[in-house]
């Protein structure tokens, strides 16, 4: 009897033992699987569980900040079907969204994403948040666009990618104080725009907080002409005469740009005209205010204004 006492006793303690290692694996389990989201609240308020790290990302106009953190959507942002053209080292075999009249649902569904993100609200058109939510997790990033290393850091915590986000910027500031140095006191001296021709109709210039304006002014120094008040002001070919005395144009250039008034005798007339510092701005990246983009407009500006 003893000897089945102990052999009962060792065979209820080994149970006891497989059944505590079972209890204590589950309970692993379970929290692995909590770990593997968060719970995040956007710019609209919205509590969002995020996937911890996420890898099937849709990010429509976010693809220069994601590509600067290391980061593919599965699919891309364009315009008429054409995208980003200065990312496509990058993201060239990234197929690309029908973004005419905003990101669609179907289309969305198709690429079975684990997370969506949009910029700011106004990229969501009214009452199709929650259309987007029942595709995935879906996370308004911000209140304002205009703040791309703001944006970037906010972008980096919803990705996880903190360190990533520390590469990217101290990246884009090194090349900012490399201009910087280069440049020297030409742009506190020098008046300078980024200007949209529209044919013989008039022309558009980008102010200190609209793309590549942002860099031109707020990162580089250049000096804003009187006439730059807005962030994208419009106006008509006679209003040249505004722009006699300015130093550099920078012009937007890129497929369906519009072209500079070469036979107008207003355009002729003007300082940067006739000095030969009028300088192809690319539509692509001076359309842009993010980390690569910025970086290309600096050495675009180094290209072609000379101490």
């Amino acid at each position: 009897m003893t000897a089945l006492r102990r052999t009962a006793s060792i065979l209820l303690l080994v149970t006891l033992i497989f059944l505590l290692a079972a209890c204590g694996s589950q309970t692993t389990g379970s929290t692995a699987k909590e770990d593997e989201f968060r719970t995040l609240t956007d710019a609209m308020g919205h509590e969002v569980k995020v996937p911890t790290h996420p890898k099937r990302v849709i990010a429509p106009f976010l693809e220069d900040p994601l590509t600067a953190l290391g980061v593919k959507p599965v699919a891309q942002w364009s315009a008429n079907g054409v995208p980003q053209r200065y990312l496509q080292d990058k993201l060239k075999d990234i197929p690309v969204l029908n973004m005419q009249g905003g990101l669609k649902t179907e289309e969305t569904l198709s690429y079975k994403p684990d997370l969506i993100i949009f910029l700011a609200p106004t990229y969501l058109a009214a009452g199709s948040y929650e259309q987007f939510s029942k595709i995935a997790p879906t996370f308004v990033l911000s209140n304002n666009e205009a703040d791309w290393r703001g944006n970037l850091e906010k972008l980096g915590n919803l990705l996880n990618e903190g360190d990533a986000v520390k590469k990217a910027l101290a990246d884009y500031d090194k090349t900012l104080a490399d201009a910087k140095s280069k440049l020297g006191t030409i742009p506190a001296n020098k008046t300078a725009v980024v200007l949209q021709a529209n044919d013989e109709k008039g022309f558009a210039l980008f102010g200190p907080s609209f793309y590549g304006g942002a860099t031109l002014y707020g990162a580089l120094g250049f000096k804003q002409p009187p006439v730059v008040k807005g962030d994208y002001d419009k106006f008509s070919i006679e209003a040249l005469e505004q722009l006699k005395d300015v130093d550099y144009i920078f012009l937007i250039t890129g497929e369906g740009r519009g072209k500079p008034p070469v036979d107008n005798p207003l355009w002729k007339g003007l300082a940067a005209v006739k000095a030969g510092h009028v300088f192809d701005a690319d539509s692509g990246h001076w359309f842009n205010a993010n980390p690569i983009a910025g970086k290309l407009i600096v050495a675009d500006v180094l290209k072609y204004v000379k101490p």
